[in-house]
């Protein structure tokens, strides 16, 4: 496996995953595992920088996302699976790289801004819940009083409510985000959170990886990577750490049941291996096009969340026939729906078998991470050796 290119990515262990994951992240990690040599791991020590309290939660998070990853096609015997504690290396380089970063280079990370923006939009949220809910209320109704066919239903009024809050408080995060003054609030960043992204390099760079599977939002995250892959061996003139290119992954927007991206962190998530009945009971419950009341109203396919899901468990044709019945007002939502709920429960149902023959046999998901656990620190050890040779560093004792 080594003779091939290596790559490496990670995921933060969240517990159960649902179809946003597995057609975003999991579909190309099964295809990258067939080319390349892949590394992925548990980036359990990151999980702490959201909540130190999470790791009283690791056994089972842990579990459950292997499980997940094993059920979505990725491969212990063709990719190595590993948690990031196990391997206390990855603390040891994060120590190095931490000498090699300057304050005001982690301060501009876009990503910090972001959790600053996220921490202080929290912090209001529950200060002043109260004035924050009724604003919402009160602006939702002067819209729908000024236009009272804009929304009949009272289920797509409470959507309309939460997506009226979410943007309040997206405009309050942006205002934030834009502020000059970035240690205003300080007192809500740990220092763990400030060295996420050095700790992240540590992670990239310990494997020395030629390639790194990465959305457009993460460029950021991996120029920090090759900044200090760079400076290291400047400073120490060796060549120990590869400059690690980005593959570029376009991942899919896949919606939730309410039209939004699909997130846990919004409650409208369809799980890997769901059962049946809560599958279709989702499926029943989604939201659609808001102009489409009645079966014979024209429908737009192209931003109703039935139809994005269509788009990936329907065949083509089938699907083009759903599109065009839709928008000619021949179609209802109900049994469009009930067609998805078919054509879903025959691609969920392989997975939720594999999963349920893995929630039997739990000893052997950790017996696997083990061995990759191994393999990789082989390799992580490998590599410090090599930094310490660089930096002149004694050896420690055997």
């Amino acid at each position: 496996m080594e003779e091939r290119p290596r790559v490496l990515s990670g995921a933060r262990p969240t517990g159960r995953l649902h179809l946003g994951h597995l057609w975003g992240v999991l579909a190309n990690w099964k295809k990258l595992q067939e080319t390349y040599a892949c590394y992925f791991f548990i980036a359990d020590w990151h999980a702490l920088t959201e909540d130190p309290r999470k790791s009283l939660e690791f056994r089972t998070l842990i579990e459950e996302i292997v499980m997940d990853w094993l059920t979505a096609g990725v491969d212990p015997d063709r990719a190595v699976l590993f948690v990031q504690s196990w391997v206390p290396e990855h603390v040891e380089l994060h120590m190095v790289f931490s000498m090699l970063v300057h304050l005001s280079r982690l301060l501009r990370m876009p990503t910090l801004k972001e959790h600053v923006a996220s921490l202080r939009t929290e912090e209001f949220r529950g200060t002043r819940k109260g004035e924050l809910d009724r604003a919402t209320r009160e602006a939702v109704q002067h819209v729908l009083q000024r236009y009272p066919d804009l929304v009949e239903h009272p289920d797509r009024q409470s959507i309309l409510t939460a997506e009226a809050k979410q943007i309040f408080l997206q405009t309050l995060k942006d205002a934030v985000e834009d502020e000059e003054e970035e240690l205003s609030y300080g007192h809500l960043v740990s220092y763990g959170r400030l060295g996420y992204p050095v700790l992240q390099s540590a992670d990239v760079l310990l494997y020395r990886p030629r390639f790194v599977p990465v959305g457009e939002d993460q460029l950021s995250h991996l120029e920090l990577t090759r900044e200090i892959a760079r400076r290291f061996n400047r400073t120490y003139k060796t060549r120990v750490f590869p400059i690690p290119k980005p593959l570029l992954t376009d991942f899919p927007k896949v919606p939730g049941t309410d039209g939004r991206k699909m997130s846990k962190s919004y409650g409208n998530t369809i799980l890997i291996g769901e059962d049946r009945e809560t599958l279709e009971k989702k499926i029943r419950r989604m939201y659609t096009d808001p102009q489409k009341i009645r079966k014979t109203d024209p429908g737009r396919p192209e931003i109703c969340p039935v139809f994005q899901l269509h788009r990936m468990v329907t065949p083509e044709g089938e699907q083009q026939t759903i599109a065009e019945d839709c928008r000619a007002g021949a179609l209802g939502c109900v049994v469009c729906k009930g067609m998805l709920a078919e054509r879903m429960e025959a691609f969920m149902a392989p997975l939720r078998e594999r999963r349920l023959a893995l929630e039997r046999e739990r000893d052997t998901v950790w017996d696997r991470l083990r061995e990759g656990t191994r393999k990789a620190r082989a390799l992580a050890q490998e590599t410090m050796r090599q930094v310490r040779a660089a930096m002149g560093m004694p050896e420690p004792p055997a």
